[in-house]
Parts: C-alpha cells; sequence; structure tokens
C-alpha cells in the first residue's frame, strides 16, 4: 500500500487502516499488531565477493566477511556486491532463490556504491550459465540459496532461524583444482564458512 508516495510495510498497512477508520482504540490494537521481527526492526548485512587478483591470492575468490553472527528469529536484509567478472560450473537447482522472503532476490546490475530502494529487478532464479557463486545454507531448519551473477549487486531478505551454527557453502565450483572444489572452496571464511545464529 502506498500513503503519500511512500510504501508501507505489512506493520504500517495495518497501522494505517486502524488508524484511518478506528480512533484511539483501533490505534492501541495497530501498534501491538507487530510481529517481534518488526518492532525490533530489520537488521541490514553488507558483504563483498572479491576476486583473487583483487586480496593477492589469484584463483581465490571471497565473501567478506566469511563468518557472520546474526540474532534468531529477527528478519536480516543481505547486500551483496559481487565483484567477481566470471562465472562457474553449477550443479542444478542452485541458480534458483530459495528460503529468502518470497523465495526473491532484487538484482542490480554493476556495483554502485548507493542505489534507490527499488532499484534492479526483483527475481527467482539466475540462468545456470550466469552464475558466479552461491550462498547456499543448509542445516536442519534453515535453508537458504541466493545465487550472484558476475559484476551484480544483490539484496535479499530472510528470517533467521532458532539459535544454533549453520555452515554456508558456495556452491558454483569456483576455486582451484580438479573440477574447482579446492583452494577456496575448502577454506572456512573464503567460499564457505558459518552463520553463527544467537
Amino acid at each position: 500500500m502506498r500513503k503519500n508516495g511512500f510504501e508501507l510495510s505489512p506493520a504500517g498497512r495495518r497501522r494505517f487502516l486502524l488508524l484511518s477508520g478506528g480512533g484511539i482504540a483501533a490505534a492501541v490494537i495497530g501498534l501491538g499488531g507487530e510481529s517481534p521481527a518488526e518492532a525490533a526492526g530489520v537488521v541490514k548485512v553488507s558483504m563483498k565477493i572479491l576476486t583473487g587478483k583483487m586480496i593477492g591470492r589469484p584463483g581465490w575468490p571471497q565473501f567478506q566477511p566469511g563468518n557472520l553472527k546474526l540474532p534468531a528469529n529477527r528478519l536480516v536484509e543481505v547486500t551483496v556486491r559481487c565483484y567477481d567478472d566470471g562465472n562457474a560450473s553449477l550443479p542444478g537447482g542452485y541458480n534458483e532463490v530459495t528460503g529468502t522472503i518470497g523465495n526473491t532476490m532484487r538484482l542490480i546490475k554493476g556495483t554502485p556504491a548507493s542505489f534507490a530502494p527499488d532499484a534492479g529487478t526483483v527475481v527467482k532464479e539466475v540462468p545456470v550459465k550466469d552464475v558466479a557463486h552461491t550462498f547456499t545454507v543448509k542445516g536442519g531448519n534453515f535453508f537458504l540459496n541466493v545465487p550472484f551473477p558476475p559484476l551484480s549487486t544483490v539484496v535479499y531478505r530472510f528470517m533467521t532461524p532458532v539459535a544454533g551454527k549453520y555452515s554456508w557453502q558456495c556452491m558454483s565450483a569456483c576455486g582451484t583444482g580438479a573440477g574447482g572444489w579446492a583452494g577456496s572452496m575448502d577454506e572456512d571464511g573464503w567460499m564457505k564458512g558459518t552463520v553463527t545464529v544467537e
């Protein structure tokens, strides 16, 4: 819902609808109707995918930061700038966005320092041939897969699960050695790591 040119969140829509038609009693109900995640606000995370040449280790791309700490049961918005300019071999299905809000992400061409909130295109997948890396978490009650095209910026949101340690791995064979699964693919904090939810 838009009000005076601004997009309202689900909680904001409830408050606007209640406030515009129900007086003070409705206002109290509207303010108490937020989910805990909405009341606490969105946790924002910025990441980069750097090339090995950028960090002095050719053939070793890296997610920075490689390990994350996040609060449990919160809405998280992640912005990732991918500076890698090439793609890599990818197993089937990992080109699809999974586990994010609406199983979507916002894809922006290039790596601009800033951009409008509605910049880019909302997508559910990236063609397999256009994927450079993925951020893939597989752990019990927490599955997340986000593909990143070369030279792009991706923004996505997801809800963190209960407290625990969850491993993530890039599923694009972007490392060294036979098949591209050595080097940075096998090194903690590079193309794999941990999401610690507290």
